[in-house]
């Protein structure tokens, strides 16, 4: 049995535009026996988390879900046996608000979460769709870039 830990989410779902829940259908291998070169997430909290997290390494602003017609894609449960999930959105709720009591309020930390993975998804899409290779390959190029350039121009 998986270990569970702390997880403020867990009675909050996780939900995306419908317009690009056709992404999570495609490029996630959830229910199906997909190919990996052309589904490379096992799930789709790790496409939406990667989107997260590339809004984030970006400087995106979280964008207001609640003006888009959403679909439920996650049940937050799924945190509970990722625990450093779990403090990655603490720490850039944290972050993004300028306010430490932001870890007392999960629907509010989860609020920006939810916005930074609509900001950051139509680019990890773009990474996936753009080159000459099969989606994962694309992508990882892409991450690789998007890594190298900010080290770059930091060091």
């Amino acid at each position: 049995m998986a270990d569970r830990y702390f997880n403020p989410f867990q009675a909050i779902d996780i939900n995306v535009p419908v317009e690009f829940h056709e992404a999570f259908t495609r490029y996630c291998q959830t229910g199906g026996s997909a190919i990996i070169d052309q589904s490379p997430f096992p799930r789709m909290v790790d496409l939406w988390f990667l989107s997260v997290c590339v809004a984030a390494r970006l400087n995106l602003e979280p964008l207001d879900i609640a003006k888009y017609e959403t679909k439920k894609i996650i049940d937050g449960a799924i945190f509970g046996s990722d625990p450093w999930r779990v403090h990655t959105l603490m720490l850039l709720a944290i972050a993004k608000t300028g306010d430490v009591q932001i870890v007392s309020e999960p629907r509010r930390m989860m609020a920006v979460a939810s916005g930074l993975a609509i900001a950051g998804l139509p680019k990890v899409i773009e990474m996936l769709r753009d080159g000459d290779a099969d989606p994962i390959w694309n992508l990882s190029d892409a991450i690789d870039g998007m890594l190298r350039v900010r080290l770059e121009n930091q060091g």
